[in-house]
């Protein structure tokens, strides 16, 4: 029977077995705010989107869960036992810190290096196993050549860190991203505009 195990702002997630292997169900589920009729398509439709962006992502280097089945409002995905970046921040420190921080932001790189926008790039969406990093959830990214919204996702993870020395970890990573200059430009801006908006890429 799978076992429940966290339920985010639009779907819920299910520790199951497929063949003998632990996976993770990531399921869709109605929301009653909204008519049948924009619903079903649209949770269709964030499922497909969901769907390509991992696999555009793993295409391009960055750890990620791996897809078996795909289901009209259901993902069923590799299990990747390890902790929250942000757990394995407040049990770390600083020990092997540095490191990890650097790949995030190498993986960050190569994703924008395909024009793949995660739109939620926190430490909550990130994990560490064995000493690598795996981006999850990708339910709010898109496809995008925008210098902005990649730095929608840069000023995100600065935020969700909340620490400099950490943040100069990331960006020693992501500088290997040939348009960083462009990217760092367009935080620059933001950040003086005081505000930002976060992309909700298929709708609302």
């Amino acid at each position: 029977m799978a076992e429940f195990l966290a339920r985010g702002a639009e779907a819920e997630l299910y520790l199951d077995t497929l063949l003998g292997k632990s996976i993770v169900r990531k399921k869709r589920v109605p929301k009653k705010y909204r008519i049948r009729e924009i619903d079903v398509p649209l949770r269709k439709s964030r499922t497909r989107s969901e769907a390509s962006l991992l696999h555009s992502a793993k295409e391009a280097g960055v750890a990620c869960p791996s897809i078996y089945e795909i289901e009209d409002f259901e993902i069923k995905l590799s299990f990747i036992d390890g902790v929250l970046l942000r757990d394995f921040i407040r049990k770390h420190e600083t020990r092997g810190l540095d490191r990890i921080l650097r790949a995030v932001g190498e993986a960050l790189a190569s994703l924008h290096s395909a024009d793949v926008v995660h739109g939620d790039f926190t430490t909550a969406n990130i994990m560490v196993s064995k000493g690598k990093v795996f981006f999850i959830d990708f339910g709010l990214g898109g496809f995008s050549k925008d210098p902005e919204e990649k730095a929608i996702d840069v000023l995100l993870m600065k935020k969700s860190l909340g620490n400099e020395s950490a943040y100069r970890s990331l960006l020693s990573g992501y500088e290997k991203y040939n348009r960083y200059p462009e990217v760092m430009e367009q935080l620059a801006e933001i950040e003086k505009r005081g505000r930002y908006v976060v992309r909700n890429w298929a709708g609302a």
